[in-house]
């Protein structure tokens, strides 16, 4: 049977892996999903020139080159802009991946998706990640959800956004495009949530970093299951002190 004391561990232990599980969802990159199937049948109502709106679409990437892909849900097909090729670093053909833009209906040739972000799907958080483990393969990175802590080392507003830069001990730096109010400034310890899309982390979530040195930080790689592991041994350990004193 389990004791007073011993349920208190178990509680504090779920306690405080619940406190650094991270929402994987941020809904100015994850709208309203749209079947590729329900667009073509009337692609007038999702048209971005007529009423101005962004949707999300999911499916397979059957082609992809410097002009333009193509995104399937069979039997369906939908052409994907990609002027902005920084979006799709790390994609390849058959991925399935969710984009989020403006729909732009051609009656008269071909209609036209034109991405503002590129998911990995299903949706993947990679947790806490370093830095310069982003810097040194930005595209392993791509169309994924983290979180970053760095120090501020430049910001400004333009366009509705923040545009700051964060650095590591190491000089290793992140654009991060923040879309919210803030009084953070340079110097600032900051941890930063958001989907790491085209060389940037674009974020809705920004608070100032309270945390202690992590073993994530301290060993890069040191995944969250590896922590909660460690955490309930050290429990087990101290509870077997007990008994044994």
């Amino acid at each position: 049977m389990l004791t007073g004391s011993t349920i208190r561990t178990i509680f504090m232990t779920i306690l405080l892996l619940s406190c650094t599980v991270t929402n994987a969802y941020a809904s100015m990159f994850e709208l309203e999903i749209v079947p590729i199937s329900k667009i073509k049948e009337d692609p007038s109502i999702y048209d971005s020139t007529m009423a101005y709106r962004k949707i999300s679409v999911i499916g397979n990437i059957s082609e992809l080159s410097k002009q333009s892909a193509i995104l399937t849900d069979s039997p369906d097909s939908l052409k994907i802009d990609i002027s902005k090729i920084e979006l799709f670093d790390g994609f390849n053909i058959n991925d399935q991946i969710m984009t989020t833009g403006e729909f732009i209906y051609e009656p008269v040739g071909e209609s036209t998706l034109i991405p503002t972000y590129v998911l990995h799907y299903p949706i993947e958080d990679m947790g806490l990640i370093n830095i310069s483990n982003i810097v040194s393969d930005s595209s392993a990175h791509n169309g994924r959800y983290m979180t970053v802590v760095g120090n501020v080392s430049s910001r400004e507003m333009s366009m509705g956004r923040y545009t700051i830069t964060i650095a590591d001990n190491e000089n290793n730096a992140l654009k991060v495009y923040y879309y919210g109010s803030t009084d953070l400034g340079i110097g600032d310890v900051i941890k930063v949530f958001g989907l790491y899309n085209g060389n940037a982390l674009h974020s809705e979530s920004m608070t100032r970093d309270r945390s202690p040195l992590s073993l994530t930080t301290l060993v890069p790689g040191f995944s969250s299951i590896m922590g909660a592991s460690a955490i309930l041994s050290l429990a087990l350990l101290l509870k077997s002190k007990q008994r044994n004193d």
